[in-house]
């Protein structure tokens, strides 16, 4: 799963554990299992990849139907793409209420050149039939209401569950993220080699939109590099055991939303290392990690800096768990979304 993804499932739950009756539409479950009163009711979708023919009319059906099956009376729909067409055409036709969660400041790029500009615009005209667009950060909120002025909006934080302390144990730093352009996964690679005493260890995921070469470029990278070791992609409980035997966790990226993996090392007591993203200033306001501007000299500088000295890295960890606490527990954040749906309906 990706952050996205996380984020949609911890809200269903959460939902559901303050009292509503909560519906969560997902691709078809291979192997059923077992689940408690707890738990959300699941609603299954056809998966449309079969499909290539017709693939986006029958996209469109399917998450229709879903939808009509739910029989709510607020749809969440998380994050940008295709599935918020029909989805919020559907609560216009039933006049049902919308609300779109975001999960990345290119939500509201409406001028991707790796997107279709047609689909682009539907998307974007989908957005504007929201009740409420539902932000992460206010640095979201500024980019939706640029780009859609008349459109009500609210921020609410991300989802934390609490974690066990590492308490400034760590052995390498981690870079876990997707192989995309965006993600910068080479930046990660120079600062292997820019610090050859310092263990680096990625967790690096492959897409359909992973560049040629990318992939071959990493692992070469790996393979060349005593210091650097690669792993492959793993199910998201033995990825948090990796990040609790970080010293940090670095993340290279040109933009992003709030971050899972912030969220998941701060829960740890585990500092974040950011090249570029700091989402609303949360890691230079609060003192629990390193923020480089942009800059390579000032990140491998930081992560010299984390690997020798174990008393900051503790403190930084310190400040990152009471910050999860005040303004990420999932008691916290479900209170907020409550009162939202509410007020909706």
């Amino acid at each position: 799963m990706g952050g996205a993804e996380v984020q949609a499932t911890k809200l269903a739950h959460a939902l559901k554990a303050k009292g509503l009756r909560v519906a969560h539409v997902v691709y078809p479950v291979p192997e059923p299992r077992l689940v408690d009163a707890s738990s959300p009711a699941l609603v299954e979708r056809i998966d449309w990849q079969g499909h290539r023919r017709l693939g986006q009319l029958v996209e469109a059906k399917a998450i229709w139907r879903s939808l009509e099956r739910a029989d709510a009376e607020a749809y969440i729909v998380r994050g940008s793409g295709g599935h918020v067409i029909p989805a919020s055409t559907f609560c216009r036709t039933r006049k049902r209420r919308f609300v779109f969660s975001s999960s990345s400041e290119l939500d509201f790029d409406f001028e991707r050149p790796d997107r279709n500009r047609r689909m682009l615009q539907l998307y974007k005209a989908s957005l504007r039939l929201a009740a409420r667009l539902a932000l992460q950060t206010e640095e979201q909120r500024e980019l939706a209401m640029r780009a859609l002025p008349r459109s009500e909006s609210v921020v609410i934080p991300s989802f934390a569950e609490p974690a066990a302390s590492t308490n400034g144990t760590g052995e390498y730093f981690l870079w876990a993220d997707r192989l995309v352009d965006y993600k910068l996964p080479d930046r990660f690679v120079e600062l292997a080699e820019a610090l050859p005493d310092v263990r680096f260890r990625m967790v690096a995921c492959q897409m359909t939109e992973t560049a040629p070469g990318m992939a071959e470029r990493i692992e070469a990278a790996a393979a060349r590099l005593p210091n650097l070791e690669l792993l492959p992609p793993r199910p998201r409980n033995e990825l948090l055991a990796e990040m609790e035997n970080a010293v940090a966790v670095v993340k290279t990226s040109q933009v992003e939303g709030m971050p899972n993996t912030f969220l998941e090392a701060w829960a740890r007591g585990v500092p974040v290392l950011s090249l570029s993203v700091d989402p609303d200033a949360k890691i230079a306001n609060n003192d629990i990690g390193v923020v480089a501007g942009g800059s390579m000299d000032r990140l491998i500088e930081a992560t010299a800096s984390l690997w020798g000295d174990r008393e900051l890295r503790t403190a930084m960890g310190e400040r990152a768990r009471r910050f999860i606490d005040d303004v990420h527990s999932p008691e916290a954040v479900a209170d907020r979304w409550v009162a939202l749906l509410e007020e909706l309906i």
